[in-house]
């Protein structure tokens, strides 16, 4: 072994660094995760459903004859001519609004209902999850009940989807013999048994009471005792 140089030190092994600390002492700075660019499409449909959205809550709070552009513009945060971009006028935004936005709760509505055991425990959840919805976005009963004859295309549209829904629906349960004491000709008066009801009993009870939340969680109490009874008793 070669001998060292009188009065020569030791050579020692460069310290480890510390997480996070550059060789001269620094921090090191973390790589920023870059998100994707948004195509032009992915920016215009975002555009786009921020117009719809912000006319859906304008309509909420001024209604369907005082929901003007300049508002809805405002309220979605971009300038007045952009809405031209994208809607030829007022009204045909309207013909697409109620339809655009039931959709969406139908397909919220579709999630909550996922893995239900029976046409009771479906009806129940979507029961459920639709008058919480109506907690959450006060502005969908203006949106809708005006529609009737603010945009009455657009409202009838709105109907014609829920009633696809409720008459597949139904008729799968009808077909399991879920619904022992009915005809097959009865579900279609069935399934606007049930529409109406979330209507009312939200719009006209549930949203006008004093203590929204209790009222909400006895509604949908007595709701599933309506159709425990009313859809697997017998006629």
């Amino acid at each position: 072994m070669p001998n060292r140089a009188a009065g020569a030190a030791p050579k020692k092994k460069p310290a480890a660094r510390k997480p996070g600390v550059a060789a001269a002492g620094g921090p090191v700075e973390a790589k920023r995760v870059r998100k994707p660019k948004l195509t032009r499409v992915e920016k215009s449909e975002l555009t786009r459903n921020a117009i719809v959205q912000a006319a859906a809550e304008i309509v909420g709070e001024y209604g369907y004859a005082e929901a003007s552009i300049a508002r809805i513009m405002e309220r979605a945060g971009f300038g007045h001519g952009t809405f031209y971009a994208y809607f030829e006028s007022r009204a045909e935004l309207f013909d697409q609004l109620l339809p655009l936005k039931g959709v969406e709760v139908l397909d919220l509505l579709h999630e909550r209902v996922k893995g239900s055991a029976n046409l009771v425990e479906m009806e129940y959840r979507a029961f459920l999850g639709f008058l919480e919805f109506a907690q959450e976005h006060p502005w969908f009963f203006r949106l809708l009940h005006e529609a009737e004859v603010a945009a009455p295309d657009a409202h009838r549209r709105h109907m014609d989807n829920i009633m696809a829904r409720f008459r597949r629906a139904l008729k799968r349960s009808y077909d399991r013999g879920e619904l022992p004491g009915y005809e097959e000709k009865e579900l279609d008066t069935l399934a606007y048994l049930l529409i109406s009801a979330r209507d009312y009993v939200y719009s006209q009870h549930v949203g006008r009471s004093a203590d929204v939340s209790s009222a909400l969680r006895d509604a949908v109490q007595t709701y599933r005792k309506f159709i425990s009874f009313g859809l697997r008793g017998k006629a």
